[in-house]
């Protein structure tokens, strides 16, 4: 989750910080040599869980359930959006564009194995995600607030470049927040384990700066911390669902 929270405000970054600007995300040394002369770093510090009530860890974990996830692309004009054959489970939840959950009833109504949107979805390679809920099975399904740690940090050789460029970070920061979704951060659909971030909130906690000697070079630093608050959805499923027979045809002797 820290490294797909990252790549999201990194996607924010790049394209409104000038292009001579490295962004780098995840835990950092800082600069790396004495000819760098900007520098944007953006990293997750850490995700805590809330423990749940009298130190009892399962209190609260609801029953497994086999789940499939559906993708969609758009062409901007299209409603409907059909299961493939052999889809297991009821549509429990649609989103789009993907983390933008949308209401059944004010957004879309389903007809049989079909997603039937009131309004088009916006053009993209993947702009509708429907997640399924099967039959039981064994595993947990846990769900507990919790909050991220965010840091966004400006490195210059010049006095006041390190603070300007924070400035439009900040900035940045700060609009990307306004579209903050929920985030996937499962492996992959077939794994067995799904983990989401789920309607996340983020507010500015700090500002600070500094200088540090790297590679016998005074850079100066300024940075800007942020708390993200949500919720973190667990499902760990174990093993496979059972199989179903269907009847094609049936005749009389």
């Amino acid at each position: 989750m820290l490294v797909t929270l990252e790549s999201y405000f990194h996607d924010a970054l790049k394209p409104v910080l000038p292009d001579d600007v490295d962004v780098v995300t995840g835990p950092s040394l800082g600069p790396a040599n004495a000819e760098v002369a900007l520098l944007v770093e953006v990293f997750a510090l850490n995700l805590k869980l809330a423990l749940p009530p009298d130190d009892d860890l399962t209190a609260g974990r609801e029953a497994a359930f086999h789940s499939d996830v559906h993708r969609w692309s758009a062409n901007g004009s299209q409603v409907d959006f059909v299961l493939p054959e052999g889809a297991r489970g009821q549509v429990v939840e649609v989103e789009s564009p993907p983390g933008h959950p949308l209401s059944r009833g004010d957004d879309y109504t389903l007809e049989g194995h079909t997603v039937r949107f009131y309004r088009p979805p916006a053009q993209a390679n993947v702009a509708v995600v429907a997640f399924l809920r099967g039959e039981r099975a064994q595993g947990f399904l846990d769900r507990r607030p919790c909050e991220l740690t965010l840091v966004t940090r400006a490195w210059g050789r010049e006095h006041g470049a390190a603070d300007k460029l924070l400035s439009s970070a900040l900035a940045a920061m700060q609009l990307a927040s306004t579209g903050l979704a929920n985030l996937d951060d499962s492996a992959s659909d077939e794994s067995g384990v799904r983990i989401r971030l789920l309607r996340p909130a983020m507010t500015l906690l700090g500002l600070s700066r500094g200088v540090e000697v790297l590679h016998d070079t005074p850079f100066f630093r300024a940075q800007a911390e942020f708390l993200i608050r949500g919720e973190l959805e667990q499902l760990v499923v174990v093993g496979e669902p059972e199989p179903t027979g269907i009847i094609r045809e049936v005749r009389r002797a």
